[in-house]
């Protein structure tokens, strides 16, 4: 496409917009709206699946070890737990780690006083790539019992809730998304129509002296994304500005949450930002694409 070729397809794309401004306007003010739901939406999915992320962490897998093994016990039952699929580490410890732990669990530490560290168990705290592997490992690890394991500790209930909840979470996401993308798609049909009906003595004139369908179709192609694009910046822009606010506003008002740790403003950005402008220019292309192919016989 030559220099001169696009600043014609600019020009007229912009022309087309400004000559049905109005509709123009309805268009980029519906998809600013449907994606600034959007960008809420995968807001609050990013930073319940962080939290999500957050839990994962602390379900973990605890193998207790029989006060029997010996060192090297210990090494060859650590290298068998490594060695199951989808284990990411293996965190050993000791009776005098166990003891602390406990010992820090308890407001009132003289109910262990004279107990020695050895009345708990060694164990290893096993953690896995994800949490939908989670069965799958424990059903390995319970294969290794004859290497002196004790008990197996496990949170199978929890788990299988934070998995549901992830997935109600992703499909959730998924299916406004889609619903939201449609209707943008037919404000922008609609008005690429407009621009179509309008000019349709000019594109026969066009076809007469020889344009090709590309030629004449790449104005409308351009105007939808142009519309998409203008409609993204929007929400982009507000979510820019006022994520961090909304955070502070939370944290400073809702007490009940400190415990929780969201993502930074500059983690949502950096996703949100090629997403909602990417979606923006696809839901463009689409809707002037299927303008063009319905109402525009070239």
């Amino acid at each position: 496409m030559t220099f001169r070729r696009s600043r014609y397809f600019f020009g007229e794309a912009f022309a087309g917009i400004i000559r049905n401004r109005l509709m123009s306007i309805a268009s980029i003010l519906t998809v600013a709206s449907c994606l600034m739901i959007v960008a809420v939406f995968y807001s609050l999915a990013s930073n319940i699946d962080y939290f999500l992320q957050q839990l994962e962490e602390d379900i973990g897998i605890a193998v207790f070890i029989d006060n029997d093994v010996t060192a090297s016990g210990l090494t060859g039952l650590y290298d068998a737990i490594l060695a199951v699929d989808n284990v990411v580490s293996a965190r050993f410890v000791s009776h005098e780690d166990a003891f602390s732990i406990v010992l820090g669990q308890h407001e009132d530490q003289s109910i262990l006083e004279g107990l020695p560290p050895d009345t708990f168990n060694r164990s290893f705290n096993v953690e896995i790539s994800d949490l939908r592997y989670h069965d799958e490992v424990v059903l390995a690890l319970e294969g290794l019992w004859d290497l002196g394991i004790y008990s197996i500790r496990q949170n199978q209930n929890i788990a299988n809730m934070v998995i549901a909840v992830s997935d109600m979470i992703r499909w959730s996401s998924t299916a406004l998304i889609l619903v939201l993308a449609i209707v943008s798609i037919i404000i922008i049909t609609n008005t690429i129509r407009i621009t179509v009906n309008a000019r349709q003595s000019d594109i026969n004139i066009m076809k007469y002296i020889g344009a090709t369908d590309w030629f004449i179709r790449w104005p409308f192609v351009i105007e939808g994304i142009l519309i998409g694009i203008m409609g993204a910046l929007f929400p982009v822009g507000i979510m820019m500005f006022g994520y961090a606010r909304v955070l502070n506003w939370v944290h400073d008002n809702t007490a009940v949450i400190e415990f929780v740790r969201f993502r930074a403003a500059n983690e949502i950005f950096v996703m949100l930002f090629p997403i909602i402008i990417g979606l923006g220019a696809l839901i463009g292309t689409i809707g002037s694409g299927t303008s063009i192919r319905r109402h525009l016989h070239v």
